[in-house]
């Protein structure tokens, strides 16, 4: 049976986004007249009826569920929930935020927002059990991983290549005159944290630094709960940070102990977030974009919406080190 052409139809043969032809359908600025001019006349040629996509969006409303133990652990979270309502308002839709807690996943309850039937699709933010996953897939709404994926999901996931990213980091680190280098973070909590532990632990391997169980130090436990830092006696002379939030704790610790950053200790920080630039000195991080991040979540519902028989597979976000004042060359 043939199925009516949509937006990502007319996507895909002009090369361009969901987001610019959604723009140049609905007379709305951002794109140029020449460009839509052409989407129109795809339109017209495809033989798509706006009129018709009322079968593919019914509330206009998608739903972001977001895992709590996430959002304690990371204030990243509260920043990409953000920027995803953002992206979504781009395409006329709203975003809706429900916040799971881990009683809810435990029990496998079904969140407000589908039990309610308010929504027509629904991003996960932040890595929930697989058990729940499971349990969500019960619901015939499409649905789109952010920051996380499993393997045998086929909805489609928008992630972080975070092993590069903890190798890169780390690297860095190494490239300054470090050879005594500290990861924190919890590599039990998430997938997140245990890749940028293996990107970590790939360069402390492949540049033989020493490597000690001890200069591994957990921020949160598997569960998200916040813990204080353990710094070891034989004190690294550098550190990498899960987040810029710890970073600033362990600088604060640091200090205590009299350490001076990064006059003796250099840290750094994954997640270039609000926090990197508020304290002293400014943290040296690697940066994700993620406003590019909720854009293409954003455009993947609005696809899974449309067809959701599409499988959209994995999409990859990279990054880069923004220097700051925590690093400096450590003297020879």
């Amino acid at each position: 049976m043939k199925t009516e052409p949509t937006m990502k139809d007319i996507a895909d043969e002009l090369n361009i986004t969901v987001m610019s032809v959604s723009k140049a359908l609905s007379g709305k600025e951002g794109v140029s007249s020449e460009l839509r001019a052409r989407i129109i006349s795809k339109a017209e040629e495809l033989g798509y009826k706006k009129g018709s996509q009322a079968k593919e969006t019914k509330s206009k409303n998608i739903g972001i569920l977001v895992a709590e133990r996430s959002l304690n652990a990371n204030a990243t979270f509260m920043s990409i929930q953000q920027s995803l309502i953002t992206q979504l308002s781009k395409l006329d839709y709203y975003g809706l935020t429900e916040i799971i807690p881990e009683e809810t996943e435990h029990l496998l309850l079904e969140p407000k927002l589908l039990k309610d039937k308010k929504i027509d699709g629904f991003i996960i933010l932040g890595q929930m059990k697989k058990e729940y996953l499971d349990f969500l897939k019960a619901s015939s709404l499409p649905k789109v991983l952010m920051t996380f994926e499993f393997a045998d999901e086929t909805d489609g996931g928008i992630v972080c290549d975070n092993i590069y990213f903890g190798y890169t980091l780390t690297q860095y680190l190494y490239d300054k005159g470090y050879k005594k280098i500290g990861f924190v973070g919890n590599p039990l909590f998430d997938a997140t944290v245990m890749d940028r532990y293996l990107g970590y632990h790939k360069a402390v391997l492949l540049n033989n630094l020493k490597s000690n169980p001890d200069y591994i130090i957990e921020d949160v436990s598997r569960d998200g709960e916040e813990q204080g830092l353990f710094i070891p006696e034989d004190v690294p002379d550098a550190f990498i940070c899960n987040d810029c939030r710890v970073a600033y704790k362990l600088i604060h610790q640091l200090e205590g102990m009299e350490f001076d950053v990064p006059e003796d200790i250099a840290v750094a920080a994954f997640d270039d977030g609000i926090y990197a630039d508020f304290g002293i000195p400014k943290l040296t991080t690697f940066s994700v974009d993620y406003d590019e991040m909720a854009r293409m979540a954003a455009e993947s519902i609005l696809s899974k919406i449309q067809d959701p028989s599409i499988s959209l597979g994995k999409k990859i976000i990279l990054g880069k080190v923004i220097e700051r004042e925590s690093v400096t060359p450590k003297n020879q």
